[in-house]
């Protein structure tokens, strides 16, 4: 199993309120995370901090798939963030991410995946092969495909 960590020891980034701390973690730009959605559309988990207080380890590792050498990093991070989020591809096993949520803000924790993991500039180079694939296999893609050839069949003909 391939895990990354992001928790940076000398973060610039502080938490709003009144106990003020540096979120050890890179923030994740509108773009970026777009980019991410992208690739990674499916929200697995959605643990707030209030319920993150009861969770155990095992529970992170066999609820929510994260592996055990990422699970203690996990509910370090739910103390800092109003939520933290698991998003994945539909296959359940297809290198998700973890992401801490604070005021609408979203931070990168880790990364893990059965093989090695995609260099991010890879994955975001793949995005207009991804919505090109979106759009060629959702509903309406597919029904201005099938008119697209329809036109062009009819332009052969004549």
């Amino acid at each position: 199993m391939f895990v990354e960590t992001y928790r940076q020891e000398n973060s610039g980034s502080i938490m709003a309120g009144g106990d003020a701390r540096p979120i050890p973690y890179p923030k994740i730009s509108q773009e970026d995370w777009r980019v991410w959605t992208l690739f990674l559309p499916v929200r697995s988990a959605n643990i707030n901090r209030i319920s993150a207080r009861a969770i155990k380890e095992e529970s992170l590792h066999f609820s929510y798939g994260i592996p055990y050498a990422l699970t203690e990093e996990v509910q370090k991070a739910t103390e800092l963030f109003d939520k933290v989020e698991v998003w994945r591809k539909r296959d359940v096993s297809k290198d998700p991410i973890a992401v801490g949520v604070l005021d609408g803000e979203r931070y990168l924790i880790a990364r893990w995946g059965m093989e090695k993991l995609l260099p991010f500039e890879t994955i975001k180079k793949a995005v207009p092969l991804i919505l090109a694939w979106k759009y060629a296999t959702g509903p309406a893609g597919a029904m201005a495909g099938l008119v697209g050839m329809g036109f062009l069949a009819w332009g052969m003909l004549f």
